[in-house]
């Protein structure tokens, strides 16, 4: 097609088709004027048809008159009938050919039309620049057939945004009735909230409200509809922490096997090797042994090793790497791992050989450490001890088990007097156990300085210790934990005193991680790295699989960059999940004093008193409300209040100064 300027012609743009006016010619190339004054390049292929030189001056009148004979002769086109004609012969025709054989002309109107026409029909007719390809009726049945599953399922989901805004605004007290074709989508809006599954539930969740998010929306329509899964804490929803584990991490952690590879790992024949723990912990990381050599004494660390199931890469390393920190909750504990792993097969339960990375250490009565070696091994828990079981053999004095533990605690007293000595700061504050089951709430306290909490502390304050010098030794990359020294002189708190024990943590300066050793202060060590609990702390994992890896042989799985990308990155997300815990512990301890200790007389200590407000500690509760009377009170005050308002959704409680 050739045209000069002025020429009126018809073009397709990309896939619309439009009037233009030839403002300029050049080499099988124009520039076009549209109705909209735009300028527009148009090759040669583009064009559709060619209408010749506009009449008058009126660019406008003449593109609206031709635009509206185009518009009318669209209307003529029967585009089922052309393809009737064509189908037995399906192939590529010109524009030219079927105007030809359908309107009995190769009229520009008549070629306009038909192009809109048949690139509007997709079922039955391609178009390939000016070429029209007819599909054959078998690609075309399919099509339509497409075609209908895709306007059905357009239409199913506005049903379902029209029945998910009624379930917003259900105000009743009777469930909001659910149709059935909606139990898909309100499996869905279960399996986002659960597992963190992904699907088009979540963007009709997500654009259903302008004030809430996807997970606020989907827990509403679970109200609503009284769906809500039994036994669910909704603060994990809320937060989009997932308890539950997707299909694919459930099934990858079903494909392990029982046995695992002891090539390279030496097999553990103490007698005597036993775990100390929560009674209610069921993913043993640890384990202890003792016992005497002449004057010396030979004690056996030992770290389950989950590195010997979960690869770098893997699927269960991807959960764990989102989840990296188990959070014990007042009404449920989230793992890092499905229970499989992280409670069974790679726990160190009591009588199962299990893979672990040991250090055997010598020491003398003086707590110092002799020689010392890091290997992997195959070691068999022979007693599962709780705390207080630990704590009634140390004061009994009797038996074997009891002399190990003896033992113990002598070496761990002398090592933390030596930390100490070394410019260890510690500091103690009471912990609380808040747990709700069947909606009681009980609040026990918990004492964590007992002896047996000491020795298991300071011994694996002793393999972190050890795993660092280890990794220095071996030019192993890892990331160390570095505690810069407090901007002011700072004192051990042994027993708590809340104002005091305050005083001392505000000089302390937070651990940050660091590619190159550097002194831990709170420590009192020169060094220092943590792997004592890979099956609750992805970043544990991480280190323990560098170790483990060297130990056996094998390639080194992350370079020093790698390291510190992944770990920052965890370590940002296992900061949001320990204040998710502390969120949630002060919800649950203000709810119980809500439902138990109003109007009581307490004791409290004054912890802040400035022009905006005061601020008091409870005994026994460690939880600080508002103080009224503020001009009555002293910064570390002891006082008597009665507890006279809790809000625990606000995380507020008033509290009244009694004289």
């Amino acid at each position: 097609m050739d045209c000069s300027i002025n020429t009126l012609i018809d073009f397709s743009n990309g896939n619309e088709f439009c009037l233009g006016v030839v403002r300029q010619v050049g080499e099988n190339r124009y520039q076009a004027e549209t109705a909209t004054a735009r300028s527009v390049r148009v090759s040669a292929r583009q064009l559709i048809a060619v209408y010749g030189p506009i009449h008058g001056t009126s660019v406008d009148r003449n593109l609206a008159e031709t635009q509206a004979k185009v518009d009318a002769a669209v209307a003529e086109v029967d585009t089922t009938f052309i393809w009737e004609i064509y189908n037995e012969q399906p192939g590529e025709y010109t524009l030219e050919q079927i105007s030809a054989n359908f309107f009995g002309d190769e009229a520009p109107v008549h070629l306009s039309a038909l192009a809109r026409a048949l690139n509007a029909d997709v079922v039955h007719f391609h178009r390939l620049q000016n070429k029209i390809a007819v599909r054959s009726k078998e690609e075309s049945q399919e099509l339509e057939r497409l075609r209908k599953i895709r306007a059905e399922r357009a239409a199913l989901r506005q049903r379902t945004a029209d029945w998910l805004s009624g379930s917003l605004a259900h105000k009743a007290d009777e469930p909001y009735p659910v149709p059935e074709e909606q139990e898909v989508f309100l499996r869905g809006v279960i399996d986002y909230l659960l597992c963190g599954t992904n699907s088009d539930a979540v963007n009709l969740l997500g654009n259903a409200h302008p004030k809430w998010n996807a997970r606020e929306v989907g827990i509403r329509v679970l109200h609503a509809t009284h769906r809500m899964p039994e036994g669910v804490d909704e603060f994990l929803l809320v937060n989009g922490i997932h308890a539950g584990f997707s299909k694919q991490a459930l099934e990858a952690v079903e494909a392990i096997p029982r046995t695992f590879e002891t090539a390279g790992r030496e097999t553990i024949a103490e007698p005597m090797i036993f775990s100390i723990d929560d009674e209610e912990t069921r993913e043993i990381d640890d384990a202890l042994s003792c016992r005497r050599d002449g004057d010396d004494f030979i004690v056996g660390i030992y770290i389950a090793d989950p590195a010997c199931f979960v690869k770098k890469g893997d699927v269960l390393d991807e959960v764990a790497e989102e989840r990296p920190l188990s959070l014990y909750l007042p009404t449920t504990t989230v793992t890092m791992f499905p229970d499989r792993l992280s409670t069974d097969l790679a726990s160190l339960n009591r009588g199962e050989a299990r893979p672990s990375l040991t250090f055997t250490v010598r020491l003398n009565r003086e707590g110092e450490v002799l020689t010392w070696k890091l290997a992997p091994s195959v070691v068999t828990v022979t007693h599962r001890l709780t705390y207080v079981e630990a704590d009634a053999l140390l004061e009994a004095k009797e038996g074997e088990l009891g002399t190990a533990l003896q033992d113990l605690l002598m070496l761990s007293d002398a090592m933390r007097a030596f930390r100490e000595e070394g410019g260890a700061v510690m500091l103690n504050r009471p912990e609380l156990r808040v747990r709700v089951k069947d909606g009681e709430i009980t609040v026990e306290s918990e004492d964590q300085e007992t002896p047996s909490h000491r020795l298991v502390s300071e011994f694996m304050v002793l393999a972190n210790h050890l795993a660092a010098k280890y990794a220095l030794r071996n030019e192993i990359p890892v990331i160390y934990r570095v505690q810069d020294p407090p901007s002011g002189e700072v004192h051990s708190v042994h027993d708590y005193e809340p104002y005091y024990f305050e005083q001392q943590v505000r000089q302390m300066k937070r651990t940050r991680l660091s590619t190159y050793p550097q002194p831990h202060f709170g420590l009192g060590l020169d060094i220092y790295i943590q792997i004592s609990s890979p099956l609750r702390r992805y970043a544990d994992l991480v280190l323990h699989r560098q170790l483990a890896a060297h130990c056996l042989g094998q390639p080194l799985p992350y370079t020093q960059e790698e390291l510190f990308v992944v770990l920052d990155n965890v370590e940002k997300t296992a900061f949001a999940n320990r204040s998710y815990e502390r969120e949630a512990d002060n919800y649950w301890l203000l709810e119980y004093l809500r439902r138990n200790c109003l109007g009581q007389s307490m004791m409290a200590t004054v912890m802040r008193v400035d022009s905006y407000q005061a601020l008091a500690e409870l005994d026994y509760y460690c939880v600080r409300g508002i103080l009224l009377s503020r001009d009555q009170s002293v910064p570390s005050e002891h006082i008597r209040v009665v507890l006279k308002e809790v809000y625990p959704d606000a995380h507020r409680m008033i509290l009244e100064r009694k004289d």
